[in-house]
């Protein structure tokens, strides 16, 4: 999902209306589906075409509304290389097959779009018959960063003054990251694996049904349980977003020292069980299925480091949720 802007507020910004707790009246939902990138049928979907006819360009229609959610006039289109898409391909096959068929089914387009603010987003859309489909964004820059420095980015953005990186190896690209977190989402609005990814979808495609539920160690979509929360979680702010960042960096090791006590994977986890369900997938595929390391060093006069994925809770809940994914008799 976007990694500074919770799309529930972009839904309630566009219909004009607050998110009360009956949520938007029927006509200004209707009014905001009706929107030519709210629609299956604007993005020419065929779910017997291959996954590799669906990479390329931003459609026009989405990319007009992606640059005014953003304030974003700059966006463009990208058109990825023939390695680059080989690379994307690469990975959506080491996917469980699960995924890879959610994705055939339901998947509209894995587009493109230069400077873009952020790894990537995904998006739910609507058929005519009221069944979720989505589609995903990815910021080419990830084709140039490593998997490391695209993970170091967003963490040393939560601390004033930084001093910290993450350690995911040197094999892999940045746009690991964003297929393997953006994907689960699809995954999540198509099949789920949560209650719901965000309050809109659920008026949209349910009427409201099923608002207000719980899931694993979460009290709420974006209020975790006592006893998974730790000491500067209200604080966390990534990317500069929210007058961002507030921490210091001084006070990066007990922030950790949480972290590591807690059930989350990482930090931008603890945000909503939508990015805790994406992350614990993403590191349970990187360090199980990609084989690669996941450290958070701490620079400075005392440093430390960290492995969240080794701490037990996260990984016990990531096999938990994620390990029957791998299993091929159950696929579906």
């Amino acid at each position: 999902m976007k990694t500074r802007t919770a799309v529930p507020a972009l839904l309630a910004a566009a219909l004009g209306l607050a998110c009360a707790r009956g949520g938007p009246a029927p006509d200004q939902l209707k009014q905001y589906l009706s929107q030519p990138q709210m629609q299956v049928k604007s993005y020419a979907f065929d779910p017997a075409s291959p996954l590799e006819s669906r990479l390329g360009p931003c459609p026009e229609m989405l990319l007009a509304w992606l640059r005014e959610i953003d304030d974003k006039p700059g966006y463009r289109g990208y058109a990825p290389s023939a390695a680059e898409k080989r690379l994307v391909l690469e990975l959506l096959a080491a996917l469980p097959e699960r995924m890879k068929q959610a994705f055939q089914e339901r998947l509209l387009g894995i587009y493109f779009v230069e400077d873009f603010t952020g790894n990537g987003m995904s998006n739910w859309v609507l058929d005519e018959s009221g069944q979720v489909h989505a589609w995903l964004v990815v910021n080419p820059a990830a084709f140039k960063k490593s998997l490391s420095e695209t993970l170091t980015a967003r963490e040393a953005s939560v601390f004033k003054g930084g001093g910290v990186k993450v350690d995911c190896g040197t094999r892999y690209r940045g746009v690991v990251y964003t297929i393997l977190h953006e994907g689960l989402h699809v995954y999540d609005f198509v099949r789920g694996v949560t209650p719901y990814v965000e309050e809109a979808v659920v008026h949209a495609a349910r009427g409201g049904k099923g608002l207000g539920a719980s899931w694993d160690v979460w009290e709420s979509l974006k209020k975790p349980r006592p006893e998974a929360d730790f000491p500067f979680r209200d604080e966390l702010r990534f990317y500069g977003m929210n007058g961002g960042p507030s921490i210091r960096a001084a006070d990066a090791a007990k922030v950790y020292l949480g972290l590591m006590r807690s059930p989350f994977p990482s930090l931008y986890a603890s945000q909503s069980w939508a990015e805790d369900a994406a992350e614990l997938f993403t590191f349970h595929h990187i360090t199980s299925v990609l084989k690669q390391p996941y450290v958070i060093r701490l620079a400075g006069p005392r440093p430390a480091s960290f492995e969240p994925m080794r701490s037990g809770h996260a990984a016990a809940r990531a096999r938990r949720l994620y390990g029957p994914f791998y299993e091929p008799a159950a696929a579906k």
